[in-house]
């Protein structure tokens, strides 16, 4: 009777510090989104982001080809879904971008040395960066992922709840054996040999895990790989419907340190009747619980 009566009060107490650590802690979400061309001036397709952006109602989404925005045109279609702050890292070319409910701080706009730019910000104690790497270069892409990791070296961030997200046109290590199985380095061997501006491969002319690989071997994880053991693609969508499966991808990532990952309680790919055709790309979401 002793025996069980001690568990009873043990089972009490666990519950009662987990409730404790509960009630000080709070969701955290975050969405990652290559929005195609700045939704390309269509005002159907961005409409309907603003309706999904609100359903969804995270805190921050990083975005990647802000095309034809203004910081000031960004700053004002945030407010639609109910982000009062925004910054964008430039106003040609490809932008990207970012977008919260919580201030904004300590904010640094990459373009030396970047394919389309780079952007750091610091909201709610989490250090952001968000990236869109080159779509042509392996080499140029691991110079970008080189730039990253001296930054947040140098800023003493890498061992702090630190998220690097967007389009890195990467593949992460983790699916490895997903496209060893779909030939796809031999096709993309092939439109290299056709096209001298696509150098995807690395220089022995293999699929090249370098670049999210250079993050992981600094103490960073794959968050989608944390609670997925299956491969699942991030692109294309439906609006390529010929793309065979063998040569969909998944190069839109979030790389989390080890602080956040202790945080971490979800992270998925949004597949939906609105992603589906809203982008060519999907949207990653990560949910964190962090202290109020």
């Amino acid at each position: 009777m002793k025996g069980l009566y001690r568990f009873f009060v043990l089972t009490g107490l666990v519950l009662l510090i987990t409730s404790f650590c509960l009630s000080k802690t709070h969701e955290f979400s975050v969405i990652s989104y290559n929005v195609w061309n700045g939704f390309e001036s269509q005002v159907e397709r961005r409409d309907a982001f603003v309706q999904w952006a609100i359903g969804h109602d995270v805190d921050v989404i990083a975005f990647q080809e802000l095309n034809g925005f203004t910081q000031a045109s960004f700053e004002q279609l945030a407010k639609t879904w109910g982000h009062p702050y925004a910054i964008i890292v430039k106003e040609n070319g490809y932008p990207v971008g970012i977008s919260s409910k919580h201030p904004i701080t300590n904010i640094y706009r990459f373009m030396k040395g970047m394919h389309h730019g780079g952007l750091y910000a610091e909201i709610k104690g989490i250090n952001f960066f968000v990236v869109h790497f080159s779509p042509f270069s392996s080499a140029k892409r691991t110079e970008e992922a080189n730039a990253v990791i001296d930054f947040l070296e140098r800023k003493d961030k890498l061992q702090e709840q630190t998220i690097i997200l967007g389009d890195f046109n990467a593949f992460t290590p983790h699916d490895s054996s997903f496209y060893a199985r779909t030939g796809i380095r031999d096709r993309m061997y092939l439109k290299q040999k056709d096209n001298e501006i696509l150098r995807n491969l690395n220089s022995k002319n293999e699929i090249d895990y370098q670049v999210i690989d250079s993050f992981l071997k600094k103490g960073f994880y794959d968050s989608f790989s944390l609670f997925h053991s299956a491969f699942e693609s991030s692109f294309p969508t439906k609006v390529f419907p010929t793309v065979s499966p063998n040569d969909f991808v998944k190069i839109d990532h979030a790389l989390i340190s080890k602080k956040l990952k202790r945080a971490s309680k979800e992270v998925n790919l949004i597949k939906d009747a609105v992603t589906d055709t809203l982008s060519d790309h999907y949207p990653l979401k990560v949910i964190f619980r962090i202290n109020k």
